[in-house]
Formats: C-alpha cells, sequence, structure tokens
C-alpha cells in the first residue's frame, strides 16, 4: 500500500481588515487525515473553523485547509497556534507553530536599541565637547 508523507504549513494573511489563520495539509496519500489547529495548546473548536474537506491535488494525492478568523485586538496578544497532522504515514505527529504578537516583541526589541544607541552618541558627544577635545569640521 503506498504511502505519501503529508506537508504541513501554517499561514496568516490578511482578509478584509481581519486575519485568518490557516492550516494547510498538502501531498498525503492514503486521504484519511486528522488535522488540529491549536491555540495555547488547546484544540480550536471546528465550530470556529472554516474549510476541513479533503479534496484531491490532481496527482494522486490530497490536500486540506482549516481556517480560523482571528480580529486584529486578537491577533495582537501573544498566543502560540499550532497545527497537529497525523497520517498513516507518519510516526510521529507533524506539528507546525507560530507565534502571534511575536512581530511586535521584536520591533520593539529594535527599537530599545536603536534609543539606546542614540543615547549613547549623544553621551560620547557630551564627554567630547566637555573635554573640549572635539573638533567638529
Amino acid at each position: 500500500m503506498r504511502k505519501v508523507p503529508p506537508s504541513v504549513t501554517l499561514v496568516k494573511k490578511e482578509v478584509y481588515r481581519r486575519f485568518q489563520v490557516s492550516c494547510l495539509v498538502f501531498g498525503f496519500y492514503p486521504r484519511h487525515i486528522n488535522l488540529t489547529l491549536l491555540r495555547d495548546g488547546q484544540p480550536v473548536a471546528e465550530q470556529e473553523l472554516t474549510g476541513g474537506e479533503v479534496l484531491p491535488s490532481g496527482d494522486g494525492t490530497y490536500q486540506l485547509r482549516k481556517s480560523l478568523e482571528v480580529s486584529t485586538e486578537e491577533l495582537k496578544k501573544r498566543h502560540n497556534y499550532t497545527c497537529t497532522a497525523s497520517h498513516l504515514s507518519l510516526d510521529n505527529k507533524l506539528d507546525v507553530s507560530w507565534e502571534s504578537g511575536a512581530e511586535r516583541v521584536h520591533l520593539s526589541t529594535l527599537s530599545v536599541l536603536l534609543v539606546m544607541l542614540l543615547i549613547l552618541i549623544l553621551f560620547g558627544i557630551f564627554i567630547c565637547v566637555k573635554r573640549r577635545r572635539c573638533t567638529f569640521s
């Protein structure tokens, strides 16, 4: 019996000022697969998800998508989203994760570092002027 393992991708995209977090599973055979979207380690209720129908890919394998609509406010909070796939071709489940709010944290860290660098430069100029050793041409 032929077994082809799935590829799993977790995608975040903006749709009409709201966001969609989607689990995409593709290229698997046989058809039966279990796909779960977790938020902070807890399964998202099926009623909150769209999609969920296994479809043929046209190359003899199958694909599946499950999506969750998330508000901008919710996306700013730090949540860990995980796609978990279980399939006959896999010895263990396959997990792919993404953490919302992480982009803001990285941007905040960069901003703090730039402000600290500016303070150091200004402090250096102040010391230089105070000692009267600086020449600005």
